[in-house]
């Protein structure tokens, strides 16, 4: 849970000041970061699989997130 929160601030942080290809870059580096842990500790199962789509949900949230409140206000 600790994990998703940080993931989702750093999704906000990405989405404030930065693009696409820096969410796909992080998603990329979660992926591997996820995976080789969980091979090397031999603890690679469905419950991991689910775990790492709950990480990739949280920074993803907090990319959009931060995108919507990037956008400047309409002063119409």
């Amino acid at each position: 849970m600790i994990i998703a929160g940080i993931l989702f601030l750093a999704g906000l942080v990405l989405g404030l000041w930065s693009g696409y290809p820096a969410i796909l870059t992080t998603s990329i580096l979660v992926t591997v970061a996820a995976f080789s842990t969980w091979l090397i500790r031999d603890e690679l199962g469905f419950l991991s699989v689910l775990i790492w789509i709950g990480y990739l949900f949280a920074l993803q949230s907090g990319f959009v997130l931060g995108g919507y409140l990037s956008i400047p206000p309409d002063d119409t």
